[in-house]
């Protein structure tokens, strides 16, 4: 039953005269005085009793309200009151309700977006409710961006009546980005050029929302619609347009309309015109900013931008959510080719914008995977640039840190250099192979690779790197390894244990020294976790020895120690890059955890077990090549331990054997007859073993010795009772030995 504001008791009357104005429904129970006489009470069933809760709260929940506005505000004010966890009820008659789509997005309206923010971030509010809001709020805003919505909201900016252009233009703001791409879109037509005006007018108050798109368009859209952006943007009132102003206003490609409107928004934002200089100057410094990621990006909750850009073919503009990275990469781009066209000769602006757009490509087609081609991609510009240019930028970005887009310049070199860049005079090596003994692996492998299809024929400076290299790459079996060391031996197992849970091939080691060269002796090793009293006098110094190696520099360390050790732990590790301290885990779950966190520093230069096999059978097929090459420049007894470990790798075998065959060691020999004898070895991988013990024996002779040589018979005898296959593999390696001595003998 509802109660007339004049019967409210004096408890409530205060605060309930200002809930009733922030609810306002009719028929609404609050707060009563006590019922004047038993029969009232006894006509009415007995009501549950309430618990003592603050009198305002207890109107609220009182009330009857049905209509869907009336709940939300009901709930609301709840939630303003601290209670939200009592709405249960009516957020129940809201799901009752089973609004559609449209009622929800009509409520999201009515009451404001702001009140469903409020709901859907209240931890008090029951589950239901915090989804009610989310799904009213995504409601409401695919109805906002709607396009049938947006167009005829873009119609009614053709009223002649301004208030009602502005009830359109204040409506499209709640499009967002989705009226900001129509309204660009009717500017992009010229058969719709008498709605030009009140659109750019609508345009500008779009505000924010506005401004990276106008950016694309500026960018790379036609001349004829390059002004009309230029012209919103100097509206915006944003200082930060200025940046992206200066090119249009001062460049000489600009056109008459472009240069005089962007130099009138430059002087209406920033009060004068810079010179050509000046203007120069500033966009190589924004545009380094955003080489080195020192400009933030708005991110969404998935940690990725939105980047626009103008699609000529379809003449639109159109964005995709990418990496801060990426998009930093291409405003960085953006903003290099702003300054070359104000100052054409700069090297280091041809330096910047080739990197930008190499490394911004390289990421888009995935680090490890090939560089797109095409007429305008940066593969081809570089190509364009020449090989003098090209070497130059792998230089630079070595010394700047950017390797990515120094492995993209490598590649390049590799397709359209020469052997002559591998010896530019002197003894110091060439940019290029000094990039083999860089720390990223990626940049390693490109710089191998370039060398390789230059097809050097003479010795060069550094052309040991090429041998040593190969050799780590190709000692990969693509299986995830770990590292464990602590001076003390009973402490090895527990961790080693939970690495091995979770599937790493784990080495254990006692010695600080065995650290550096279990580390060092394959690319598999994914993470070390080294006992902090291990080295002396730190772990720390252990840690900065494997950052002086190529090939441990980028390994992830994780630094074991117990809580009572843990500021000491933070303090060693503080200026080591990815290192980090571990609480001694007690689980899987805890191990995992913490990997994870000490993972995430790596970010996209770690390479996963299926690329560090890839490059694995990549480097033993240079090899192969280079055993039958005439030159004999690279000396491949270097990376024989190597090979003789990933003969063993199954998918390897095969070209690994064939690089055995032709180093023609004992060890190889051996290595070649123990894999071909070993039953738990796949028949392909002991077929291929046999016959390349065959061929390095014809070429080289039988270096085995007498006792490995008995070894073998017996293990022919033992095979009476193995198949048919085996047996054969067996009896072919004593075939190979004594038609060999039968023919020395005949010598």
């Amino acid at each position: 039953m509802s109660v007339p504001l004049h019967r409210l008791t004096s408890a409530c009357a205060g605060r309930l005269a200002i809930l009733l104005l922030a609810i306002y429904w009719p028929s609404i129970a609050f707060c009563q005085d006590p019922p004047p006489d038993a029969g009232d009470a006894a006509e009415a069933p007995a009501a549950a009793p309430l618990p003592p809760v603050d009198p305002a709260v207890r109107a609220i929940l009182q009330s009857d309200p049905t209509d869907p506005a009336q709940i939300v505000r009901v709930i609301t004010v709840l939630a303003d009151l601290g209670a939200a966890d009592q709405a249960g009820p009516f957020v129940q008659r809201l799901v009752d309700a089973n609004l559609d789509e449209a009622a929800q997005a009509r409520l999201v309206e009515q009451l404001g977006s702001a009140t469903f923010i409020k709901l859907s971030l209240s931890g008090q509010l029951p589950a239901a409710g915090r989804q009610f809001a989310d799904s009213a709020l995504a409601a409401a805003d695919r109805q906002a961006r709607d396009p049938a919505r947006i167009a005829a909201l873009i119609e009614r900016l053709k009223n002649p009546d301004p208030r009602a252009r502005q009830a359109a233009m204040a409506r499209l703001r709640t499009g967002r980005d989705s009226s900001v791409a129509a309204l660009i879109e009717v500017l992009a037509d010229p058969a719709r050029a008498a709605e030009h005006g009140p659109v750019r007018q609508a345009l500008a108050g779009q505000g924010v929302e506005a401004f990276l798109p106008l950016v694309a368009v500026i960018q790379a859209s036609p001349p004829e619609l390059r002004w009309q952006a230029v012209d919103v943007l100097g509206r915006l009132d944003r200082p930060e347009a200025t940046i992206w102003l200066l090119a249009p206003a001062l460049s000489p490609e600009s056109s008459e309309a472009v240069r005089s409107t962007a130099a009138a928004g430059i002087v209406r934002l920033i009060e004068r015109l810079p010179r050509p200089s000046e203007a120069a100057a500033a966009l190589y410094t924004r545009a380094l900013a955003y080489r080195r990621l020192e400009r933030p990006l708005t991110v969404n909750a998935a940690g990725l931008t939105r980047l626009w850009h103008w699609n000529h073919a379809q003449r639109r503009l159109e964005s995709r959510d990418v990496s801060p990275r990426l998009a930093s990469l291409a405003y960085a781009a953006d903003l290099a080719a702003n300054a070359l066209e104000l100052q054409p000769g700069q090297v280091e602006l041809r330096r910047l914008l080739l990197g930008a757009r190499l490394e911004a490509e390289a990421y888009t087609a995935g680090l490890g995977q090939p560089l797109p081609r095409g007429i305008d991609s940066a593969f081809e510009r570089a190509t364009r640039a020449g090989s003098d240019a090209v070497e130059e930028l792998l230089a630079h970005s070595i010394e700047a840190g950017h390797p990515v887009s120094a492995a993209a310049a490598a590649t390049v070199l590799g397709e359209i250099g020469s052997a002559d860049l591998l010896d530019r005079g002197g003894a110091r090596p060439a940019a290029l192979v000094q990039a083999v003994r860089h720390p990223d692996r990626r940049l390693r492998f490109a710089a191998l690779e370039a060398i390789l299809r230059l097809k050097p024929v003479r010795p060069y400076p550094g052309s040991s790197y090429v041998t040593d290299s190969l050799g780590f790459f190709a000692a990969s079996s693509g299986r995830p390894r770990a590292l464990v060391a602590d001076a003390r031996p009973g402490e090895l197992q527990f961790p080693s244990g939970l690495l091995a849970e979770l599937g790493y091939e784990v080495e254990a080691t006692t010695s600080a020294r065995q650290v550096l060269a279990i580390a060092a002796s394959s690319p598999d090793f994914e993470v070390a976790l080294i006992d902090m009293t291990l080295a002396s006098p730190t772990s720390a110094q252990l840690v900065q020895q494997l950052r002086k190696d190529n090939r441990t520099a980028r390994l992830p360390v994780g630094i074991l120690a117990s809580s009572d050790q843990w500021e000491r732990a933070r303090e060693l590790v503080r200026d080591l890059p990815l290192a980090d301290v571990f609480i001694r885990p007690q689980d899987t779950r805890a191990m995992e955890y913490q990997l994870a966190g000490l993972f995430e520093a790596t970010g996209a230069s770690a390479v996963p077990a299926a690329e560090r096999q890839a490059q694995a059978a990549r480097a033993l097929e240079w090899l192969a090549e280079l055993s039958v090459a005439p030159t004999g420049l690279y000396n491949l007894r270097r990376v024989e331990a190597s090979v003789a470990t990933s003969v063993w790798a199954p998918p390897l075998a095969p070209r690994a054997a064939e690089v055995l065959a032709a180093i023609g060691t004992p060890l190889s020999q051996k290595t070649l007859v123990d894999v071909a004898s070993q039953a738990l070895q796949p028949l392909e991988s002991r077929q291929a073993a046999a016959r390349a013990f065959a061929e390095s024996v014809a070429r080289h002779g039988t270096l085995l010795t007498s006792g490995e040589i008995l070894l073998q018979y017996d293990r022919y005898n033992q095979s009476e009772t193995q198949d048919r296959q085996t047996q054969l593999v067996l009896a072919s390696i004593l075939d190979s030995v004594e038609a060999r001595a039968a023919a020395e003998q005949t010598e």
